[in-house]
């Protein structure tokens, strides 16, 4: 965009220019008037010689035509008659005197001197044509715009022209934008007008996906109408946990002397996290609820036993009846104290009781006095030799 500042720059370099403009026309014009004045005067003078001192041109003419007639008169009686000799050479004389009167030098010349009625009709054509000039150029020069230019100081007209071919320059680049600008206006109405349709069209589809997007996040858990933020896996889940929970239990009173009890949980999480499977251990020493990882090594160790077992269970009963007829359990027995060891494997032998097969991993000495039927893996440098043992360890 060209500033204020720039235009009215631009403006006072245009009326600088219309100013010299119709300075430079006014000097024309002034010089053809003059022309123009000399030749009016010199034409006046010449009709003024050729008119003789009559009023009109016809008059002039009917004179010298009288005058004329009266030579010929003369010398025609100056032919017949002798007497007409002084008349001729009094009106030679006569045409002598008047040649002389007009500035001819004879009569001979001032004859020469009259003009044919084409070269006078084109003067007086001429001069009216002046007139007319005079009258247009006398009513231009009083425009008071022109007057107020002719009271202005002289324009630098170098500055003007540059400036002038400066914002000549400018506008031509700013009509091209401006060209560019309606053409990108009548693609940008048309991309709208589709846009609009559009909408239109997909108003159903996103009211559609706002409904779903909501269900979306009340199932993952990330809509803030799920206050608990629980997905709706977690949800079903949730309801499968606490029975194996109620299963895991019955066998983890009995590992921990009657002192834990584990509790399903579904408060919220902290920090946005998902909530609705976690576990809270219930210590009957305190009263109060634990979290899971306050747990000993140990405890941790029974306290999953006992949920695996629970976990049997449920997917025991879930299944029909069909049992899970062999569980393998890899160390952690050595986290355990020799009291705990023991009520873990009343439990574990509880199990076999009920035509259940459990493998024990484990590096531990007291499960060798425990367990008649052991597998024995040693190691050698020739590779790894398993024996199957049936007595009782010493």
């Amino acid at each position: 965009m060209i500033s204020s500042r720039t235009r009215r720059r631009a403006w006072s370099h245009i009326c600088e220019h219309t100013r010299n403009t119709a300075t430079a026309r006014l000097g024309a014009a002034d010089a053809t008037y003059d022309s123009l004045h000399t030749q009016r005067e010199e034409l006046t003078h010449r009709l003024a010689t050729a008119l003789n001192g009559h009023a009109t041109l016809a008059d002039r003419i009917t004179a010298l035509t009288q005058h004329a007639s009266r030579l010929e008169a003369a010398a025609a009686c100056a032919a017949t008659v002798t007497t007409t000799a002084t008349d001729r050479h009094s009106a030679a004389a006569l045409a002598e005197q008047a040649a002389h009167a007009a500035d001819f030098t004879s009569p001979a010349e001032a004859s020469a001197a009259r003009l044919p009625d084409d070269e006078l009709t084109a003067i007086d054509k001429e001069i009216t044509h002046w007139r007319e000039q005079r009258l247009v150029l006398t009513a231009r020069l009083a425009d008071p715009e022109l007057q107020a230019a002719i009271t202005q100081p002289p324009a630098d007209l170098e500055h003007a022209v540059t400036e002038l071919n400066t914002a000549t320059t400018t506008h031509t680049r700013t009509a091209a934008l401006a060209t560019q600008a309606a053409d990108r206006t009548t693609t940008l109405a048309a991309l709208t007008a589709q846009l609009d349709t559009q909408i239109q069209r997909l108003e159903p589809l996103e009211d559609a996906y706002r409904t779903v997007d909501h269900l979306h996040g009340l199932i993952s858990g990330s809509s803030p109408s799920n206050q608990l933020r629980m997905q709706l896996e977690s949800y079903v889940l949730a309801a499968r946990l606490e029975d194996v929970v109620d299963a895991a239990n019955t066998r983890l009173s009995r590992m921990s002397h009657h002192r834990f009890t584990l509790v399903h949980s579904d408060d919220r999480a902290a920090r946005g996290a998902k909530s609705g499977l976690d576990l809270k251990v219930l210590d009957a020493w305190s009263g109060h609820k634990r979290h899971t990882d306050t747990l000993s090594g140990g405890e941790s160790f029974y306290v999953s036993l006992a949920l695996a077992l629970g976990l049997a269970d449920i997917v025991t009963a879930e299944a029909g009846g069909q049992a899970l007829d062999t569980l393998f359990i890899d160390e952690g027995f050595g986290t355990l104290d020799e009291d705990t060891l023991h009520q873990v494997l009343d439990v574990l032998d509880s199990l076999r009781a009920h035509d259940r097969t459990v493998g024990l991993i484990s590096h531990v000495p007291e499960l060798r006095r425990r367990i008649s039927q052991r597998l024995h893996i040693s190691k050698n440098i020739d590779g790894s030799t398993l024996t199957h043992l049936t007595e009782t360890a010493e």
